[in-house]
């Protein structure tokens, strides 16, 4: 991992939520996971059963990771060994979003989303 100098003179962030990351410098690994159960009705009601997410396959099932089977070999130069940042703005972070400033070696984010809309029949 390449260490560098991160200069930011100014930033504004809103909302950072969700596990979501704002970091400027350097960091060895983010992990940002989120899951995430959604349910909307047009009838206010709530279950006392419900919010359980293991009862859902998208949470459960494993997400495959690419198979690196080459050898990459990259050099890098930086002339000037900083990372300059004048003014960021951001409305919002949200459900395992990264804002990073700086060198990192791993970012291995995760958000799963399950919506369910339950919608009154004819009858009810």
């Amino acid at each position: 991992m390449i260490n560098r100098q991160s200069n930011v003179s100014s930033a504004y962030v809103n909302s950072v939520g969700l596990s979501s990351v704002f970091q400027v410098g350097d960091s060895f690994q983010i992990k940002p996971t989120t899951n995430v159960l959604a349910v909307q009705r047009e009838e206010e009601k709530f279950f006392d059963y419900e919010g359980d997410t293991s009862m859902f396959q998208a949470f459960q099932e494993e997400i495959p990771q690419p198979i690196i089977y080459e050898e990459i070999t990259t050099n890098f130069f930086h002339e000037k060994p900083t990372i300059n940042v004048s003014f960021v703005n951001i409305a919002a972070l949200s459900s395992s979003a990264v804002f990073h400033i700086g060198s990192t070696k791993d970012i291995i984010a995760e958000a799963r989303v399950k919506h369910i809309r339950q919608l009154k029949g004819e009858n009810g």
